[in-house]
């Protein structure tokens, strides 16, 4: 049978049209898995489990959270990066696992750019410079003072890329001596810091605040240079003695390469609409995060601006690949 340019021509209309239709109506048929590369407990997981339930139900299928921390996101992004590019299967992605792991790990086993598919940015994280209450310190330059005469001696919780970076752009700016310690997430790190078995961490501001008004943590500064509405009297590092710091963490969802269009654009409005929802920026808010949303073009111009921004930062703070 030989088809000829007219009837080809008149035929693919319809097969776009069954082409969107498939995609609208049968996509989702079974639950979608978000892949986060941090443990419970973290700011970003935080997040997402309250996006999961709203999206799911516009989706009309169940969102479920599969929690892998571990090497700065990189498990979770490996796993991601092999799965079918069939929408089942997404990532919460942020900063350590699409943009420093190209500068932090040798190897991060996976490309963040050609292996993955930008779906939105979804949050603006920053951090807050925190200490155990029993340290004898109440303001940033009692604690560069305090770190100075005890050089090599204070040690401080790495959770993610995100709290190694702004650790060492403080220790660089401070120009002050501590020993790093490794976590598979922030949370852990807390523990560690309420227990004194930690001198300082950069953490963030949703996991600190209930030790902080329980009065069992402090802290002494805001990484970003803008304030959050909920911390309005933690100051930016930057106003407190070190003018050139400016830090946040991001994250934004994406899934495997190859991911069609029409599926790509569902997953985007499922999210962007959800994140406009009154009681979601609430919630956002009170979590100290900035909620931020984009197009999937727009994700993608970012990731490749933060792999710049990184390698800068990590050149900064003396980071070399591990």
């Amino acid at each position: 049978m030989t088809i000829d340019r007219r009837t080809l021509m008149l035929a693919t209309p319809s097969l776009l049209l069954l082409r969107s239709a498939w995609a609208q109506g049968g996509y989702p048929s079974r639950p979608i898995k978000i892949v986060a590369p941090f443990s419970a407990g973290a700011a970003s997981d935080a997040l997402i489990r309250r996006l999961s339930e709203p999206v799911g139900k516009l989706l009309g299928q169940p969102v479920i959270i599969e929690n892998k921390p571990g090497a700065q996101g990189a498990i979770a992004a490996r796993i991601v990066a092999k799965a079918p590019n069939d929408g089942y299967t997404l990532m919460m992605g942020g900063n350590s696992s699409h943009a420093a792991n190209v500068h932090t790990l040798k190897d991060p086993g996976y490309d963040p750019i050609k292996d993955f598919t930008p779906i939105t940015l979804v949050s603006i994280n920053p951090q807050m410079l925190v200490v155990n209450a029993d340290m004898p310190v109440r303001t940033l330059q009692e604690f560069i003072k305090y770190a100075k005469e005890r050089p090599g001696k204070l040690s401080y919780g790495i959770g993610n890329a995100g709290s190694l970076v702004a650790a060492q752009l403080l220790k660089t700016q401070a120009g002050i001596d501590a020993v790093g310690v490794n976590y598979p997430g922030v949370a852990q790190a807390t523990t560690d810091l309420l227990a004194g078995r930690l001198d300082f961490i950069m953490n963030d501001p949703v996991v600190t605040a209930p030790f902080v008004q329980a009065g069992k943590l402090r802290v002494l500064g805001i990484t970003s240079k803008q304030r959050l509405a909920t911390f309005p009297d933690v100051a930016p590092l930057a106003e407190l003695g070190l003018p050139g710091y400016d830090y946040a963490s991001w994250s934004g969802m994406f899934a495997p390469a190859g991911l069609p269009p029409e599926i790509t654009q569902r997953l985007n409005q499922a999210f962007v609409k959800v994140m406009a929802d009154p009681a979601i920026e609430k919630f956002i808010a009170a979590a100290g995060i900035i909620p931020v949303t984009s197009t999937p073009e727009r994700l993608r111009t970012f990731v490749q601006e933060q792999i710049t921004l990184w390698g800068r930062w990590s050149n900064e703070a003396g980071m070399t690949p591990n």
